[in-house]
C-alpha cells in the first residue's frame, strides 16, 4: 500500500529560510577553495591540496542541490525529488570518502616526517661524537 499521497505538497523547508543559508554556505565555500588556491608553495603538502580542492568542489555543488531539495522541491514530482535527493547523498557520501582519505593522507605524511626526523636526529648524533679526556694526568 502506498502511502505517498499522505506526504505534503510543500517542501521541506520555507524558501525564506534556505536560500539565505545556501547562499552564505556558497561565500564561504567559495573563499576558503579561493585560499586554497592562493596559499604559497610549501605551505601545504600538494596531495592535501587536491584533496582538500576536489572536496570544496564536491560540496559547492552539493550545497545548492540541498537547498534545491529542502526549499523548493515538492512530491508533486517524487521523481525529480528523489533524484535530488540521492545526488545530495552520493556527494555527501564523496565528500566523507575525501575527508577520510584526507585522514589517511595526514597520517602517511606524519610518518614520513618523523621517519625524516629520526634519520636527521641520528645522523647529528654520528657527528657529534663525545670526546674523552684523560683526567689521570
Amino acid at each position: 500500500m502506498s502511502y505517498y499521497w499522505m506526504m505534503p505538497a510543500d517542501p521541506i523547508a520555507p524558501i525564506w529560510l534556505v536560500l539565505p543559508l545556501a547562499l552564505i554556505a556558497l561565500v564561504v565555500q567559495a573563499g576558503y577553495l579561493i585560499a586554497l588556491k592562493e596559499l604559497p608553495k610549501g605551505v601545504m603538502p600538494a596531495s592535501r591540496k587536491r584533496i582538500r580542492t576536489a572536496s570544496s568542489w564536491m560540496s559547492m555543488f552539493v550545497i545548492p542541490l540541498s537547498a534545491y531539495g529542502f526549499g523548493i522541491a515538492t512530491m508533486d514530482d517524487p521523481g525529480l525529488f528523489a533524484i535530488v535527493w540521492m545526488v545530495v547523498i552520493g556527494l555527501i557520501a564523496g565528500i566523507l570518502m575525501l575527508a577520510g582519505l584526507d585522514a589517511v593522507n595526514t597520517l602517511r605524511l606524519h610518518r614520513n616526517a618523523k621517519q625524516g626526523l629520526k634519520a636527521e636526529f641520528r645522523q647529528s648524533l654520528r657527528l657529534t661524537k663525545p670526546v674523552f679526556e684523560d683526567e689521570d694526568e
